[in-house]
Order: structure tokens, then C-alpha cells, then sequence
């Protein structure tokens, strides 16, 4: 039991009665203990679009301010670049993202496991990408480069087919030929793919037979930007993973459609359906919040996005806005890591005096994570200090701006907290709430 400031009660029993007047808190994740491989709290700047020679060299000049905001991998797609005959554009990124402390995850497209052929009229692969075959030999030209990990990409499942069973055994036995493939290098080297939740049966299987390292679903890019949806969606993904042991991997955006939103969006009536970047902002920060491993797009959080054709040409920050989102983006994943989100117990709390119907609150470790997702303001109580806000990192509005981008500790100054704890509509902030008496 915890006594809030104001001495109402969090009640963190979810099957007891509450009186109206109580502060219910309602956990959905307990903390974990002790030390974890890194692919249990990664921070994944995820590249969109495709990767050629002249890709890799450029993203190899960003590998410096993707670490320096915080991130501690990278995962692409080298696509382009034909690995049979060298692996050496491969090997000068992944050298310069190692330099630099980042972890590397080689994107390597083939999940689908329908069989590849000429005349069908679509396929998974793409550029230097033949068939499943084809990606195991891509796969260990890219261990031997230096890749800490592989991702298979989107599981296309398509169960009315009537030869489902089937198909996914063969995927099944790609997955532990890709797994044994890992363990050749290192215990430390991992397995990534994407599934869709629609399917149930499918989306279980690959959950609980494949166990994938990082297993990512569309659950928050479907979703609409309505607190009481975000809340379902995040509560029912970790309880499936919690019941498995499998660490959470969240994702909300495609990567692509930030750095070309007029790329169809396959979610209708989802977040990102007109989303401004006030809203991604938003739910950048709800998902920094979460525990578990986090991707974030490189093009909305740490750096500038262009294409030729398929082809990403990745920069760092060029403009005002880009940088000012590779701030967010810093001071979120170093809080994130300094209060250990990745590993914190996670509860939703409803009640609180100042909380309206449209704002979702949730206490991620001691961190108190407020989205507002109605078309009104909201005063988030003064004893709650502000930490990062969303929709601005200028120093009036966050005094600790300034010792963080001068690289001192983090140090929060009293200030007009009034002022501060307003939140416009469509956006997120962190709080360090005061308690009384309390902790995890």
C-alpha cells in the first residue's frame, strides 16, 4: 500500500473493492532482478526503407549521434548489397557502430515462408534477396561481418491457405536453423521478426514454439490514439509475455511511413491514421516508458530520412525540428536508463484527482508516465515534478535540458511546476512523483 501527498490510498490490489475516492493503481508487470543479456532492455534505432553500399557508408557516419542519444542498437536492411561476393560495406558499419557501442541487427527479409516463385505476384525478397535458402547463406555472411544479431522481418501468415500446417513447420525448422546458426557465434547473438496479432492461432505459435528473442507485433500500430485502447493493448501484451518469459519488444510506427507519410497506412482508425508530429512525439515517449526493449525510427527520433527509389539515405539531425526530436529523444532514453524502465514493474493508475477520461496514467518503475490523449488541457498536480514533456525540451519549460546537453548529470531545479505540469492535448510527460511513504 502507498500514501500519495495528498494521503489518498494506492490500492494495488486489482480484484478489491475501491471507493471513488481512492487512487487505484493496477499492476501489469512485475520488476525483474538482477543482470540481463542486452537484447532485454535494447533501445533499437530502426532504419527504414533499404540499405546499399552507398547506404551503409552513410548510416556509418551516424552511428556516433545514434549512440550519443541514447540508443544501444541499430537494425537495417542491407538489401542491396549482394553479400556473396563482399561483405565489406557490411563490415565497416558494423565495425563503426561496435566502435561506438551499439549492437547490430542485420535485417535479412524471408519470415514469410510461403516458397518463393518467379511468377507469383508478390514476394518477401527483395534486391539481393532470392528465397529462404538464399537467406541462411545471407545470414551467416553477416555473423561472420560482425552482426549481433538477424531479423527475419514481417511474418506473412496466411492461414486459409490449406497447406498453413505445413508452410509453418518449414518456417519453424528456418527459425531453429537460424537460431543454430546464432549459437555458432556467441549465447549473446539473437533472433528478431515482426508477427501480427490478428491471427490468433498463428501469432501463438510463433510466440511460444519459435521463441524468437525479439518477437514485435502490430498491437501499437493498430491501435487508435484513445488512452483506454493503449491501455488494453499494452496490458494484454505483457501478460502474454510475462505468463511465457519472453521479453516484450514494442513497436508503434512503420518506419517508412515517417519518413514518407504518404505511404499507405495499413491500419485504418489507427494513432497514426493524420498523425502530426505533436502525436508521434507523444507516443514516442509512451513507448520509451515501456519495459522490455523499445524501436524507435531513426527518422523520428534520432536523424534525417531520404530515398532514392527503396533505398534510405540516412543523415543525422539536419533541421530545427529533427533536432529538436533527437533531444526528446536523449533525455527520454537516459532517463529511461538512468531509473532502469527497461526492467521496472509497470501499473496503470486511475483516480487521481487531476486525471479526466482521455488520459492514461502509469507508474513505469518510479517513473510516472501521463498521456493525454482527449482535445483538452489537463494540470497534472504540482507535487508531481516534471522530467520531459513532449511537446518541448526548451529550458523554461525543463530546466534539466541544460546539464544534460552539456553533458553533466541530470539535475531538476525548482521552478514555476504550475506552469510546467500543463499538458497541451496529444501529449506525453514523465513525472517523479513525491510519495509519502512507498516505492516499487
Amino acid at each position: 500500500m502507498l500514501w500519495m501527498r495528498d494521503n489518498t490510498k494506492v490500492d494495488t490490489q486489482d480484484d478489491r473493492p475501491v471507493d471513488s475516492s481512492f487512487v487505484r493503481t493496477t499492476l501489469v508487470h512485475r520488476r525483474r532482478h538482477g543482470t540481463f543479456p542486452w537484447w532485454h532492455t535494447a533501445a533499437v534505432a530502426e532504419i527504414p526503407g533499404v540499405v546499399d553500399e552507398l547506404a551503409a557508408t552513410m548510416l556509418s557516419e551516424c552511428m556516433f549521434p545514434i549512440a550519443r542519444a541514447g540508443f544501444t542498437a541499430v537494425a537495417f536492411r542491407p538489401a542491396l548489397i549482394d553479400l556473396s561476393s563482399s561483405t565489406d560495406a557490411l563490415a565497416r558499419v558494423i565495425d563503426e557502430a561496435h566502435r561506438v557501442g551499439l549492437k547490430v541487427l542485420v535485417r535479412l527479409s524471408g519470415a514469410d515462408h510461403r516458397p518463393w516463385e518467379p511468377n507469383e505476384p508478390w514476394t518477401a525478397f527483395y534486391g539481393e534477396e532470392e528465397n529462404t535458402v538464399h537467406m541462411v547463406v545471407r545470414a551467416r555472411a553477416a555473423l561472420k561481418a560482425g552482426a549481433d544479431g538477424i531479423d527475419m522481418g514481417l511474418i506473412e501468415d496466411a492461414p486459409e491457405d490449406p497447406l498453413a500446417a505445413e508452410k509453418h513447420e518449414r518456417f519453424s525448422a528456418l527459425a531453429r536453423l537460424l537460431q543454430a546458426e546464432l549459437l555458432d557465434f556467441s549465447p549473446d547473438h539473437i533472433l528478431g521478426s515482426e508477427a501480427r496479432v490478428e491471427n490468433e492461432q498463428s501469432y501463438s505459435r510463433h510466440l511460444k514454439e519459435e521463441w524468437f528473442h525479439h518477437l514485435r507485433d502490430n498491437r501499437l500500430q493498430k491501435v487508435p490514439f484513445d488512452a483506454r485502447a493503449l491501455e488494453t493493448e499494452i496490458a494484454a501484451s505483457l501478460y502474454e509475455r510475462d505468463r511465457l518469459g519472453s521479453v516484450p519488444a514494442w513497436k508503434a510506427t512503420r518506419a517508412r511511413l515517417v519518413g514518407t507519410p504518404g505511404v499507405a497506412n495499413n491500419y485504418s482508425g489507427s494513432w497514426e491514421d493524420g498523425a502530426s508530429p505533436l502525436r508521434r512525439s507523444a507516443m514516442r515517449l509512451v513507448v520509451a516508458a515501456l519495459p522490455g526493449t523499445i524501436y524507435l525510427p531513426f527518422g523520428f527520433s534520432g536523424g534525417h530520412v531520404e530515398f532514392e527509389g527503396t533505398a534510405v539515405r540516412p543523415q543525422p539531425a539536419q533541421t530545427d525540428s529533427e533536432r529538436m526530436r533527437v533531444r526528446h529523444t536523449t533525455l527520454a532514453l537516459r532517463i529511461r536508463a538512468e531509473n532502469q524502465l527497461a526492467t521496472g514493474s509497470f501499473a496503470f493508475v486511475s483516480g487521481l484527482e487531476w486525471q479526466k477520461k482521455g488520459v492514461s496514467v502509469a507508474m513505469s518503475g518510479g517513473i510516472m508516465a501521463v498521456l493525454n490523449t482527449t482535445d483538452e488541457w489537463i494540470d497534472v498536480s504540482p507535487d508531481n515534478q516534471l522530467l520531459v514533456r513532449s511537446d518541448s525540451v526548451q529550458a523554461e519549460d525543463l530546466p534539466a535540458t541544460r546539464a544534460l546537453f552539456e553533458g553533466q548529470s541530470l539535475c531538476y531545479s525548482q521552478s514555476d511546476r504550475e506552469r510546467q505540469n500543463r499538458m497541451a492535448p496529444e501529449t506525453t510527460a514523465w513525472f517523479k512523483p513525491q510519495l509519502v511513504n512507498g516505492g516499487e
